[in-house]
């Protein structure tokens, strides 16, 4: 997957493993190369964050993603899929091509 490299979403997601399951991983993201320059903009466009507000919306929802959770690995999948939901309803309606792109995929 190419585009953003989310920073901090580690540490959530860090925060979220618990030994007897085992580490679990999910990336947010699109392959859209494009993306980078939607979400922080260039010297000639204006940015139009997505991913980040989304970030940002789906922690503050926390505590309904871990309630009736039954392990890490079911928080931290709500968590991504989540953040999937809010960036695809946030992503600018004129780059349809970057919502419908943008996936939450478990890691190996």
């Amino acid at each position: 997957m190419t585009g953003m490299n989310l920073i901090g979403i580690g540490d959530v997601l860090g925060a979220l493993d618990y030994d007897e399951f085992g580490t679990v991983r999910y990336v947010v993201g699109t392959n859209v190369e494009y993306s980078v320059y939607v979400e922080f903009g260039t010297s000639s466009m204006q940015a139009q964050p997505y991913l980040r507000p989304a970030v940002e919306r789906a922690v503050r929802s926390m505590d309904s993603i871990i309630d009736g959770a039954e392990s890490g690995q079911e928080i931290a999948e709500r968590l991504a899929l989540e953040i999937e939901a809010e960036a695809t309803r946030e992503a600018p309606v004129d780059t349809g091509t970057l919502q419908n792109s943008i996936t939450a995929e478990r890691l190996a």
